[in-house]
């Protein structure tokens, strides 16, 4: 069995963004001078330093967050302190900050929902951590803020989850040969959800070690990163309170809306992206669950092929930190 190596004492999350700067040699007066030239705002450390994570080779991640309507737009920006370390700066709006964390159904932050996407989760998790460079900045984010920033959060790595087991699942039915690597996947994001759940709310597989000091986490992982069967995640599902297939009826399937249907020799296919002919997949089940019974092989190709999109639905379903079975 795999296993899964922390070390506590390495890790210290720092008191103030000064503590998180030093670890790279710089000031938070020399990242803020880095930082004037890009537009007006409180500046926050919102990157792995901030949640001491990040060595001596990391980067400076900040947020320049505005109230002003013409604050600048436009992708990162680079900058450097005087020791060469870079700054890399992302100018915000306060109404960008309401526009993520507003996305969470209702408002509500116990209602776990399917997400906007990837990149409002990143967004909240790094708001979640973050350190303002300026003493005189209040804090990124109001107490109901955080707490619809972490409903997101666990929103959204549930519903990576969901789709990421039924894929593998699905897979293992199928006999797809590398149905393991897909377990292996999900395992990790069962993982990834522990870790956020025990309070360890800075997103990245890469620091998913560091982040496992739990020992309810660390347990799950050491079953999560050998995980290669739907039984292995049985078992690591079970640690967060879920099954394998409540999760599974909660995949809908349709068929590609964008693709457009052709019949040629009497086969009815799919012409995908204008350029790939796939087999339809007829009768559809309506979930990767009622799928295992049905067809699981034709189902599980006409996704891989994109015949096949999918929806998940994880309203309701609140996941828990739970000793493993």
């Amino acid at each position: 069995m795999t296993t899964v190596l922390t070390d506590q004492a390495v890790r210290r999350v720092p008191a103030t963004a000064a503590e998180a700067c030093r670890v790279v040699g710089a000031t938070p007066a020399e990242v803020l001078a880095a930082v004037s030239a890009t537009g007006d705002g409180h500046a926050y450390l919102v990157g792995s330093l901030a949640v001491g994570l990040g060595d001596g080779h990391a980067d400076i991640d900040v947020h320049v967050v505005s109230t002003d309507d013409d604050h600048p737009a436009g992708g990162p920006v680079l900058a450097f302190t005087p020791g060469g370390v870079c700054v890399d700066i992302r100018q915000l709006h306060r109404s960008d900050l309401d526009r993520v964390l507003g996305r969470v159904l209702g408002g509500h932050p116990d209602h776990c929902t399917r997400p906007a996407g990837r990149t409002a989760s990143w967004l909240a998790s790094r708001w979640l951590n973050a350190l303002p460079l300026d003493g005189c900045a209040p804090p990124l984010l109001t107490g109901e803020q955080r707490a619809l920033a972490g409903g997101l959060l666990v929103s959204s790595l549930l519903a990576d989850l969901t789709a990421l087991v039924a894929f593998a699942v699905l897979a293992e039915h199928a006999g797809a040969g590398r149905a393991w690597y897909l377990c292996r996947r999900a395992g990790t994001a069962a993982w990834e959800l522990a870790a956020c759940l025990a309070g360890e709310n800075y997103l990245g597989a890469r620091w998913l070690p560091a982040r496992s000091r739990h020992p309810r986490v660390a347990a799950l992982a050491a079953v999560a990163c050998g995980a290669s069967s739907g039984a292995d995640l049985d078992r690591v599902l079970g640690g967060l309170g879920l099954t394998r297939w409540g999760l599974l009826a909660r995949v809908h399937l349709r068929t590609n809306p964008e693709a457009e249907r052709w019949t040629l020799g009497g086969r009815s296919l799919l012409l995908v992206g204008g350029r790939r002919l796939v087999p339809r997949v007829a009768p559809l089940p309506a979930t990767v669950a009622a799928a295992i019974g049905h067809d699981p092989a034709a189902v599980f190709a006409g996704l891989a092929g994109g015949a096949l999109r999918w929806t998940v639905d994880v309203t309701g379903i609140t996941p828990t930190l739970e000793s493993m079975p």
